[in-house]
């Protein structure tokens, strides 16, 4: 069909007109981001849509207009969701040909239940329209799973986890429950209301989305931002690990996991053992743990204050669940038994022995 068109120079005079249009409503309004606009053709859509289920009988030139205006509310989505999950190439000529064509199908299917065509040229239509809906529904999907990773920053990715879960929630509520239920089913009684919530929900939350997007842009394409250099981002991080283990004692939680801290300092798993690994030095995240637990042990040890406390409840202390762990730890470290080294400690306090002078008193 592109093709078609270009050949006869339609396409041509369509791009033309178009950019004409949008250079005049763009210098009377003002500027207007894509998602923005298809956000309201999206809400006429799914409005026209609702309207043509309980318009009854009305004139030819209103049918055709809540016909036409109420079909491709899927591919209007799908292009929204272009919109809010690309940095680049939003909207591709195939893209506009494609809801045109979404468009032409299901608009012929509701029209040809109005005119009483042929049944089975009606039924292929059906059947084109649920398949063109589907395939945009599951394009919907890839367009927010598709540049999702572990490095997009926590908002984003929280962002496309709740589009997703509320988008597929929707789509199961519709297509698997409430759409073509049988009549005595409960589906059936509540079909009309739940395809009204359905579409009220799908209205406000491509809202809030579009609003979210305007908070936390996308990077445009081939823009990055001046990072710091790597030495000055380590050590920054390198500090904040280092306080939040040592000042604000993490150390002694018990089955404390690289997670946990990561998620305390507002930083992704892999920059921080990256940071532990490279930057500090150490083997991995346990083994920075128990270094700084060994430490907390050999003072407490070493303290005469703590002499007579049991070796197991200074083990708990430092963040040990048992003796076991907290013993071999201590002697990889110390090279050592904690018995031993707190006898050594109280023999340095005590100094080298007297010696001792025997007199005969005989």
């Amino acid at each position: 069909m592109e093709g078609l068109l270009r050949q006869n120079g339609l396409a041509d005079v369509w791009a033309g007109a178009s950019a004409l249009l949008a250079k005049r409503a763009t210098a009377k309004l003002g500027p207007v981001a894509p998602y923005d606009m298809l956000w309201w053709i999206f809400t006429a859509s799914v409005t026209l849509s609702l309207a043509s289920e309980y318009a009854g009988d009305i004139g030819a030139p209103l049918t055709y207009i809540l016909a036409i205006g109420g079909s491709a509310g899927c591919g209007w989505l799908w292009l929204l969701s272009r919109t809010l999950f690309r940095a680049e190439k939003l909207i591709a000529r195939w893209n506009i040909f494609a809801v045109a064509a979404i468009i032409a199908v299901e608009s012929y299917w509701t029209l040809t239940g109005v005119s009483a065509a042929s049944g089975e040229i009606r039924r292929i239509a059906a059947n084109a329209a649920s398949l063109i809906c589907i395939g945009a529904v599951v394009l919907v999907f890839v367009e927010v799973l598709s540049g999702y990773s572990a490095t997009l920053p926590k908002h984003e990715r929280r962002f496309r986890q709740l589009f997703t879960l509320i988008f597929g929630a929707m789509i199961i509520v519709t297509f698997l429950w409430a759409m073509n239920a049988s009549e005595a089913s409960i589906g059936a009684q509540w079909a009309e209301a739940t395809l009204i919530v359905c579409a009220a929900i799908a209205v406000i939350g491509a809202r809030l989305a579009v609003s979210f997007r305007k908070r936390h842009p996308l990077p445009a394409p081939g823009a990055r931002k001046a990072a710091p250099s790597p030495a000055a981002s380590d050590k920054g991080l390198a500090q904040r690990i280092l306080h939040a283990i040592e000042a604000e004692r993490r150390f002694a939680t018990p089955d404390l996991k690289i997670a946990d801290l990561a998620a305390s300092l507002g930083e992704q798993d892999y920059k921080v053992t990256q940071c532990i690994t490279g930057f500090l030095g150490y083997r991995n995240f346990n083994h920075l743990i128990n270094a700084r637990r060994i430490n907390y042990a050999k003072d407490l040890l070493s303290d005469p204050a703590h002499d007579d406390r049991p070796i197991l409840s200074i083990a708990f202390d430092c963040g040990f669940n048992s003796i076991g762990p907290f013993n071999r730890a201590f002697k990889s470290h110390v090279g050592m038994t904690p018995r031993e080294f707190r006898n050594a400690a109280s023999g340095e306090r005590r100094g080298p022995p007297r010696r001792q002078y025997f007199t005969n008193t005989a």
